[in-house]
C-alpha cells in the first residue's frame, strides 16, 4: 500500500466512507471545522478522548467518535490496498496532487478526499467541463462532440459526468480525437474500470476518473446532485449544452454554479438547445452561440495558483 502522511491517512480515517464501522465519518464541513481548530489532523492521530476534547475544543461524546473514527486504520489500509490493486489511489487535500481549485472554489464544501484512477495530474488542468441531460436529440449530441473536440485542439480536457448522454458523448469525442478526458461518475467507480476502454485509457494516462465517495457505492440521485459541484469546481468554465427548464441535475447543477460561483456556466443557446437553457441565461449563464466563445470565457478567467497555505484556509 502507498504511504500516506498523517494529515493525509487522519484526513481519510475521519472522512472515508469505503470503511464500514459504527460511527459514521465527518461531514465535508465538520471536518473543515477540525482543521480550522488544529491545522494538521494529523496531530490527532494516538490521542485518547479527553486529549481530543482539549485540543478541539468539543464534547467528550464528539471526542469519542472522532477517536473511534481515527482507530480504524488496520482496516483502512486492507481497503485501500484492495482499491490500488483496481488502480484507484486515495489523493487528500493535504497531498500536493489533490486539485488546488476544489478548494479556491467550494471552500468548506470541497471533499476532502478524492479516490482516483489514471492521472491525478489531469484534475490540476482545469479544462473544458461538458454537462446535459441524458435523453438529448442529434443536434445536441453534435455540440457536445464539437465542444469535446474543440477542447483538444486548445490542450484542455474535457470534464464530464460519465452519465449516459451528452457526458458520454462528449468523453468519448475527445478521446476519439486523442485528447483527455476526467471523468466524476455517480456511479461505483470501480465497475467503471471494468470497461476495456476506461481501464486503457486511464493506463496511458489519457484519462482520470475521481470520486469522493467510496469506489464501490453505487447510483444515487444524492450522489449524482452532490458531485454536479465538482465538474464545475475543476473546470475552467462548463458548457451546459442542453438543459430541463426547472428539473434535472443538469438543471440544478448549473444553477447552483451560477449561484455559488463554483465556476464560470456557458450555455448553448444554438440547435438542440432544450427549453431550460434560456433559462439559465436569464439567472445568470454566459449565452453563447458557437463553440469558440468557450474559449473567451476560459481566457478571462484568473487561474493564478495559490500556496498550499493558503489553498488550505480558503477550505475554512
Amino acid at each position: 500500500m502507498s504511504r500516506y502522511s498523517d494529515a493525509s491517512l487522519a484526513t481519510a480515517l475521519l472522512t472515508s466512507h469505503a470503511i464500514k464501522r459504527p460511527d459514521p465519518p465527518l461531514s465535508v464541513t465538520r471536518f473543515w471545522d477540525v482543521v480550522r481548530t488544529v491545522e494538521d489532523p494529523g496531530k490527532l492521530l494516538g490521542l485518547e478522548s479527553a486529549a481530543i476534547a482539549q485540543m478541539l475544543g468539543c464534547t467528550l461524546d464528539d471526542a469519542r467518535q472522532v477517536e473511534a473514527l481515527l482507530s480504524a486504520a488496520t482496516a483502512l489500509a486492507f481497503e485501500l490496498e484492495g482499491f490500488e490493486r483496481s488502480g484507484i489511489r486515495l489523493v487528500t487535500a493535504f497531498d500536493d496532487d489533490y486539485p488546488a481549485h476544489l478548494i479556491e472554489r467550494l471552500g468548506a464544501h470541497a471533499p476532502p478526499l478524492l479516490h482516483v484512477a489514471g492521472s491525478s495530474e489531469l484534475l490540476g488542468i482545469e479544462g473544458i467541463g461538458v454537462v446535459g441531460s441524458r435523453n438529448v436529440g442529434t443536434e445536441a449530441r453534435e455540440i457536445a462532440d464539437q465542444v469535446a473536440h474543440a477542447a483538444v485542439r486548445h490542450r484542455l480536457p474535457a470534464i464530464s459526468g460519465v452519465a449516459r448522454g451528452i457526458d458520454q458523448v462528449a468523453m468519448a469525442g475527445a478521446l476519439d480525437a486523442e485528447g483527455r478526458v476526467v471523468g466524476i461518475p455517480a456511479d461505483a467507480m470501480d465497475r467503471l474500470l471494468r470497461d476495456a476502454s476506461i481501464r486503457r485509457a486511464s493506463l496511458n494516462e489519457q484519462f482520470s476518473l475521481a470520486t469522493p465517495y467510496s469506489p464501490r457505492a453505487g447510483f444515487s440521485v444524492g450522489t449524482a446532485m452532490a458531485r454536479n459541484k465538482l465538474i464545475y469546481a475543476l473546470a475552467r468554465v462548463t458548457v451546459v449544452v442542453t438543459s430541463d427548464r426547472g428539473k434535472g441535475g443538469t438543471w440544478t447543477g448549473a444553477l447552483e454554479s451560477i449561484e455559488k460561483g463554483y465556476g464560470p456556466v456557458a450555455v448553448w443557446m444554438g440547435e438542440g438547445a432544450g427549453d431550460g437553457n434560456s433559462a439559465l441565461v436569464a439567472r445568470g449563464g454566459l449565452p453563447i452561440h458557437n463553440v469558440e466563445e468557450i474559449f473567451s470565457i476560459a481566457r478571462a478567467r484568473d487561474i493564478t495558483p495559490k500556496s498550499r497555505e493558503q489553498q488550505l484556509r480558503l477550505g475554512l
